[in-house]
């Protein structure tokens, strides 16, 4: 179902973003508020040049997207991995709890494999109970615990 994204898939992924972007401003105003744009040209051009941008489509229509980045962990005291991380993950809200989701995470497990990453990691919001069940019936478990405290 994932496909790299092209340049004429710009103003879809913006919408997308967008939705995804606001739950973030509403949960965190502190650290995010909402641009004019999230995928100005000059972004997204990169995100393509780098073959990092996916979407997900049905019958041409983008309905989902996903941001996909390669970390390389090799230095002392760490195991060599190579990580496929999942960095922006969204399906449209009008297509969500149809499977989609589901193939996009297929299609990165997928992806991770072929580029031969040992992992396949992202981050989620303890406060999207969702995105936290979905990603756990996916096969992820929590790793680690980030914290903060306003200075």
């Amino acid at each position: 179902m994932l496909e790299l994204a092209t340049i004429a898939d710009r103003e879809a992924v913006e919408v997308l973003a967008r939705q995804v972007h606001a739950m973030h401003v509403a949960w965190r105003p502190d650290i995010y508020e909402m641009p004019e744009q999230l995928y100005p040209e000059e972004r997204f051009l990169e995100v393509i040049r780098e073959r990092q941008l996916y979407v997900a489509k049905i019958n041409t229509v983008v309905v989902g997207y996903a941001l996909l980045k390669i970390r390389h962990y090799d230095w002392p005291g760490v195991v060599k991995r190579k990580v496929m991380l999942i960095d922006e993950l969204c399906v449209h809200e009008s297509c969500r709890n149809q499977g989609i989701g589901k193939q996009m995470m297929n299609d990165a497990w997928a992806l991770a494999k072929a580029f031969r990453c040992t992992d396949l990691q992202l981050g989620v919001y303890p406060q999207n109970d969702d995105a936290v069940a979905f990603y756990q019936k996916c096969g992820f478990t929590i790793r680690s615990i980030d914290m903060q405290r306003k200075v």
